[in-house]
């Protein structure tokens, strides 16, 4: 017959229960840490993103304001210079 040692069982399975709980704690902590660090990289990037979208529709609208003044500037010119041409006839 199969001799069962009841403390040894107990203490191996207290054991295996003992490494298998920080095993699974340092698995939580690194899946973490792991995702917080990505979070916060890609967090940055779109943040980054984001704010040179900004910065370049500014840069549009400076560029649209100035081609504006630009093309009001050459019909003041133009209405000018038709003035000056009806002055000489």
């Amino acid at each position: 017959m199969l001799k069962v040692d009841v403390p040894q069982i107990l203490i191996s399975s207290a054991a295996i229960s003992g490494i298998g709980l920080v095993w699974y704690d340092f698995n939580k902590k690194v899946y973490e840490t792991v995702f917080n660090l990505l979070k916060g990289t890609l967090r940055d990037t779109f943040e980054e993103k984001a704010r040179k979208i900004k910065e370049i529709e500014k840069e549009i609208r400076r560029i649209k304001e100035v081609k504006e003044e630009i093309r009001r500037i050459e019909e003041e010119e133009e209405e000018e210079a038709v003035g000056n041409r009806l002055i000489l006839f």
